[in-house]
């Protein structure tokens, strides 16, 4: 009999030799580490099977830190003009960087061929940003690497050609992130990062509304534990006060007053009613880098264009609540420093402005340290039954009293578990 064989041509029929069909190629001769090991998982057990793939991963992590050691031999001598900025706001693969400084830092002249062009940028402009090399592996997707308010230095790679190049296609590249005094961020929304959403920025305005839509403390407390843990002041806003405010939550405003939060009550549609605290709003703003933030709807780009009419409505969209969910549209999509007024170099007032979340949940804090955050809680911390008492449901537990006796906002509770709920372990 003869050999057996696999593949067209192997039957005894089938002519054999060169003009018989090419045999189909089954693999089993392949002897790469690769493939060995891929036909191999059939026969391993799933311990096995773990360990191997942890291999693999320290594998891949240790060629990926030999190639950050050599990250020197590439990229890192991008030539071009350096000068700092201020990161005005981010977008997907990109930010804008509003430039600071007119003079050159990199102390060379410009070649011959570009001193009779136009001057590339002037203080003030704005320049399309972008992330290369090394840096590039901070950013997630869900967080950059920058945020509204960082102060950078950028480099701006020489352009050849024509001087109307300068106009269109003028960029600057990230050079080097300086350190922040400051920063207000939260866990994303999908529980897989830390987003920043300003930095260096001196105190945080929580814009709610009187209706349409309807105050919710929940997410006032919320921001207050964020704003807390981050050590940044918070104030409150309530804006669209003409539509009325329900008697119950003009009592948890009271509430807020005595824990030291100062309360803004204003409309934007007729900022000058002097019963209103619209101009001690803006004095409050006055000289200081801000944090708008607060659900769609409640009003954060009117206040804006309230504040500053004279800003680019294109810029500023104002959006409408929805009738039948009273939620209101997305019109900011992206956080954005804007400068409402500038008297002198030492009085610029800047503002954030934030899309407006429905999710917020504090980046900076725990389970076990969230009772820090609520001064109500604070204050009778280590007088509970038990020491590792949650203060939510535990016999014996001195806050749970302190509800029972009025002693604490029966909402301010509510919110203090909803976030424990919410907070890892």
């Amino acid at each position: 009999m003869r050999g057996f064989a696999r593949g067209h041509g192997a039957h005894h029929h089938h002519k054999r030799g060169k003009e018989a069909p090419r045999q189909i190629g089954s693999g089993r001769d392949r002897t790469e580490d690769h493939a060995q090991r891929r036909r191999d998982f059939t026969r391993l057990d799933d311990e096995t099977l773990h360990d191997l793939e942890n291999i693999e991963k320290k594998a891949s992590v240790e060629r990926s830190v030999e190639e950050l050691g050599d990250a020197h031999t590439y990229g890192a001598a991008l030539e071009g003009e350096k000068s700092r900025g201020r990161v005005i706001e981010v977008r997907k693969g990109n930010f804008l960087t509003r430039m600071e400084l007119d003079s050159v830092l990199s102390g060379t002249e410009p070649p011959e061929q570009d001193k009779n062009r136009p001057a590339k940028w002037k203080q003030g402009d704005l320049l399309r940003t972008f992330v290369r090399g090394t840096m590039q592996q901070f950013d997630l997707g869900l967080s950059s690497v920058v945020a509204p308010g960082d102060e950078i230095e950028v480099v701006v790679p020489p352009l050849s050609g024509p001087s109307e190049l300068y106009q269109t296609e003028l960029h600057a590249v990230l050079a080097r992130v300086f350190p922040r005094r400051s920063e207000f961020r939260r866990v994303h929304p999908s529980g897989r990062a830390i987003q920043t959403l300003a930095a260096n920025v001196d105190r945080i305005f929580i814009v709610a509304s009187a209706g349409q839509p309807e105050f919710r403390p929940g997410f006032v407390d919320r921001v207050l534990v964020c704003a807390a843990a981050c050590n940044l002041p918070a104030s409150l806003v309530v804006n669209k006060m003409d539509l009325g405010l329900p008697e119950r939550d003009e009592e948890l405003l009271n509430v807020y007053r005595a824990l030291n939060v100062p309360v803004f009550k204003i409309s934007v549609r007729d900022p000058q009613n002097p019963e209103g605290d619209f101009a001690a709003l803006k004095q409050a703003l006055h000289g200081a880098r801000s944090v708008l933030t607060g659900h769609s709807g409640v009003g954060k780009s009117s206040l804006l264009r309230a504040l500053n009419p004279h800003l680019d409505p294109d810029v500023v969209r104002v959006g409408e609540v929805s009738g039948q969910t009273q939620k209101g549209t997305h019109t900011t999509t992206h956080a954005r420093l804007f400068t409402l007024e500038e008297v002198d170099p030492g009085a610029v007032t800047e503002v954030v402005d934030t899309p407006g979340v429905r999710e917020f949940t504090p980046a900076d804090t725990d389970r076990r340290n969230l009772w820090g955050w609520f001064p109500e809680i604070a204050r009778l911390q280590g007088q509970c039954a038990f020491a590792d008492c949650t203060h939510t449901v535990e016999r014996g537990c001195a806050v749970l009293a302190a509800v029972e006796r009025g002693e604490m906002h029966p909402r301010r509770h509510h919110s203090y578990v909803r976030i424990y709920e919410t907070l890892p372990t």
